[in-house]
């Protein structure tokens, strides 16, 4: 019990750091768009986006309308027939997502970050 309350203490204090240094947040799963890869409830450490990000394959926080959401990026401009300042986003879960499949190819500038860890539950801790 003490060692799972100091790998959580651990885990939020690195949080809260990188985020006061860096612009990193925090964002919590509503839906099951993203099963299996993330849970309904799930919490996850989002960084904001650096100079050529997005990549194919990477978890992202996007605008759509006014709440975030949280997707895989399946396509950008590179081979595909996207505009340059688009990228193709997918749910992993395709029978309940509401993705570019449906909305069409998203705007990069609506990216909000890049999903970098799930640290709650702790259980599941993982870095993507």
């Amino acid at each position: 019990m003490k060692k799972r309350f100091g790998l959580v203490a651990l885990a939020v204090a690195a949080l809260a750091f990188s985020r006061a240094r860096r612009g990193w947040f925090p964002v919590r799963v509503e839906g099951p768009s993203m099963l299996p890869t993330l849970q309904p409830g799930d919490l996850l450490a989002v960084r904001p986006l650096r100079s050529g990000e997005p990549h194919t394959g990477q978890l992202v926080v996007v605008r759509h309308g006014d709440i975030e959401i949280v997707k895989r990026v399946s396509a950008t401009v590179d081979g595909y027939a996207l505009g340059a300042d688009e990228i193709w986003l997918t749910g992993d879960n395709p029978e309940t997502s509401t993705d570019s499949r449906t909305t069409g190819p998203a705007a990069r500038n609506d990216v909000v970050g890049i999903v970098r860890a799930r640290y709650k539950p702790v259980r599941s801790l993982r870095v993507f």
